[in-house]
């Protein structure tokens, strides 16, 4: 019995501190509320099936950002339109390729960062025996290469999965002699509209968490009167999540200061941020 009057009267107390003084309540709770580390987003692997697919997430935010409707609008056209892509013919270096999303006989160069890293460390991809077979095998590269070149995190993607068997040999050999080892292609290059991501900064506070986290914090603002907006679980990522407030509002703005500066970069990243600062343009070398 005694147990049950103390937690009636804390709830009390919160209902009472929620409608006179929410910003301070929303403050202090955020100061105690656990939330646990995230896993990588973006982990780096030969096996793109692990790769983020920014645009995906993009169109997956934007719709649901549709669907809650009202304010929300806006920023869900800015982010529907964020991601952009454009195709050309450009020589590529082979060993700066990342990766494919099929390694077939390949399967074990998961482990490994990128493909350059991969041929140098396995001992089973057989090199040209000569620097005359090295270009003749250059030379005799299809034409239909394409590759695709990720601006937000530099990542060089290898669409034509067939070709692998035939490229490892060659990566091996110019990796090891750090020379070029540059074919024609059909490249892809995935991009962001810098101009409306400055948009989207101005206006609002975007970060990535975890899901549950994204949810606490969401029924926190709620609470406390504070307009928000959560992705929930993005495609492929069940466990990630986008969180959205307003800049506009100072109360808002109180209560995000106190959560960026009482949580870790592993528990929260501000990805609008992340995104204007990681931007690899692409180079042939």
């Amino acid at each position: 019995m005694q147990e049950t009057l103390i937690e009636r009267v804390d709830s009390v107390i919160s209902l009472l501190l929620i409608r006179f003084a929410p910003v301070w309540y929303a403050t202090q709770t955020i100061r105690n509320m656990p939330l646990p580390d995230y896993a990588p987003l973006n982990p780096l692997s030969c096996d793109a099936r692990s790769w983020f697919d920014l645009a995906g997430g993009l169109a997956h935010t934007s719709s649901t950002l549709l669907d809650v409707g009202g304010s929300w609008q806006g920023l869900a056209k800015e982010l529907e339109h964020l991601a952009v892509s454009r195709q050309l013919q450009r020589p590529i270096s082979i060993t700066r390729l990342t990766g494919s999303y099929e390694l077939g006989e390949f399967k074990h160069l998961s482990e490994t960062n990128t493909f350059r890293e991969a041929a140098l460390t396995f001992d089973d991809i057989t090199e040209p025996d000569t620097e005359e077979d090295f270009d003749q095998a250059m030379r005799q590269l299809p034409r239909g290469l394409a590759a695709r070149h990720r601006e937000w995190d530099g990542r060089l993607l290898l669409e034509s999965s067939d070709l692998l068997p035939d490229l490892m040999p060659l990566i091996r050999y110019a990796g090891a002699r750090q020379r070029d080892a540059m074919a024609p292609a059909l490249l892809t290059i995935e991009s962001i509209r810098q101009e409306a991501l400055e948009r989207i900064r101005n206006k609002y506070w975007w970060f990535l968490m975890g899901t549950d986290s994204a949810d606490a914090l969401q029924q926190l603002f709620r609470q406390c009167g504070l307009n928000c907006a959560v992705s929930g679980p993005l495609p492929g990522r069940p466990a990630h999540a986008f969180f959205f407030t307003t800049k506009t509002n100072q109360r808002t703005n109180r209560v995000i200061l106190q959560l960026m500066s009482s949580k870790r970069s592993s528990q929260l990243t501000e990805f609008g941020r992340f995104l204007s600062q990681h931007r690899h343009r692409f180079r042939t070398l």
